[in-house]
C-alpha cells in the first residue's frame, strides 16, 4: 500500500525550484550520505563539491548517486502542506562551462560544480499523517503535553 500521492512534473519543478538541500548518497561497500546544498537552474541540479574527501574518493569508483530532497509538512505554515520529497538517482558529471547556467566563468578553487545527470526520479506529497505528531503539532500530541 502506498502512502503517498505521485505530483505532477509541474510540481516537481515547483518543489525543485523552492527547496535548497538534500542528503546526497554514494555506492559503495558500506553507505555514505551527506547532507548537501544544491541550485535547480535550467532543469538540471547543480551539487558543488570539495576537491578532496571521502565523497570525491566514492565519486571516483562509481559516479552513480542518489539525491533525496524532503520538506516535512512541520515546515509549512499552519502544517497545511504535505511532507512532499524527491529521491532523484543518477551520475554526477562535472560542469565544463558554468556560464550556460549564469554561473559565469570564474574557476571555482578547490571545488568542482557537477550536474546530476537523471536516470530515476519519484516525487510524492505524503497522504498521511505522521508528521504531526514528530512535531507534536497533533491533538494527541497537545493533550499529551497539557496533562504534564
Amino acid at each position: 500500500m502506498s502512502y503517498g500521492k505521485k505530483i505532477t512534473k509541474a510540481e516537481l519543478d515547483t518543489f525543485l525550484k523552492s527547496n535548497r538541500h538534500g542528503i546526497l548518497a554514494f555506492s559503495g561497500k558500506t553507505p555514505y550520505a551527506l547532507p548537501m546544498g544544491y541550485l535547480y537552474k535550467e532543469k538540471t541540479l547543480l551539487l558543488c563539491l570539495t576537491d578532496t574527501g571521502k565523497k570525491m574518493e566514492r565519486l571516483r569508483k562509481n559516479k552513480t548517486v542518489c539525491y533525496t530532497i524532503c520538506k516535512p509538512r512541520w515546515e509549512t505554515e499552519g502544517l497545511k502542506t504535505p511532507c512532499t520529497s524527491a529521491v532523484i538517482e543518477g551520475k554526477l558529471e562535472a560542469v565544463k562551462d558554468k556560464s550556460i547556467y549564469g554561473l559565469g566563468t570564474k574557476k571555482l578553487e578547490n571545488m568542482t560544480l557537477c550536474k546530476l545527470a537523471i536516470a530515476e526520479i519519484g516525487a510524492r506529497k505524503c497522504n498521511r499523517k505522521p508528521c504531526e505528531l514528530f512535531a507534536g503539532k497533533s491533538s494527541t500530541a497537545e493533550k499529551a503535553k497539557e496533562k504534564k
